[in-house]
């Protein structure tokens, strides 16, 4: 029961090595891919007027005093990356893939570096803890939070949601998922006795 979604041939091959040899994938799924969100587009904007007025600032101070450029630098900063998270965000999704085999559930996530990640979870009775499902169908299956690094100057930890995040027909990958664990648990039941 495969989800019909379009997988390149790096995602067949990375499914394809993690498997094992009598194990059987049930579905993959990615997440929505967000083409432009409110977000991105007043991130783009503060960026750009960030970039535009580190720019006119820093061609004024040049001819004045070159090393007060320097005091331009986080300025510029901001608007980089004001500018260029929204692509950073948009291809952290393209590379996340998620997996639900007869024994596992597979998340294949990038870090923050964009070295992609591989978290296989067992399957289990109570491993969804909870479901967030919108209007549209997308939602999230989480599995368990994990403490993200410190957050800022804030010094607090934030927890981040683990499983499947922001999936379209999240359920139907619910339904699958459920029926995952009731075989597996049927059958590992089964050789327990």
């Amino acid at each position: 029961m495969m989800e019909d979604i379009e997988l390149s041939a790096g995602e067949r091959r990375r499914l394809d090595d993690t498997l094992g040899a009598d194990e059987r994938l049930l579905l993959a799924v990615k997440p929505r891919s967000v083409v432009e969100d409110e977000r991105s587009t007043v991130e783009r904007i503060v960026g750009t007027f960030f970039l535009v007025i580190c720019l006119g600032v820093t061609i004024g101070m040049a001819e004045e005093n070159p090393m007060a450029c320097i005091l331009m630098l986080p300025a510029w900063i901001a608007g980089l990356l004001g500018f260029f998270l929204p692509n950073i965000r948009r291809k952290r999704r393209r590379l996340t893939l998620y997996a639900i085999t007869d024994r596992r559930v597979l998340i294949w996530e990038p870090n923050r570096c964009m070295v992609l990640r591989l978290r296989s979870i067992p399957l289990r009775a109570d491993m969804i803890q909870e479901v967030a499902c919108l209007p549209a169908g997308y939602g999230n299956l989480v599995f368990d939070y994990a403490w993200d690094e410190w957050n800022g100057a804030r010094e607090e930890r934030v927890a981040k949601q683990v499983g499947f995040i922001d999936i379209p027909q999240v359920k139907r990958v619910q339904a699958v998922l459920e029926s995952a664990i009731a075989e597996y648990e049927r059958k590992y039941n089964n050789l327990r006795r």
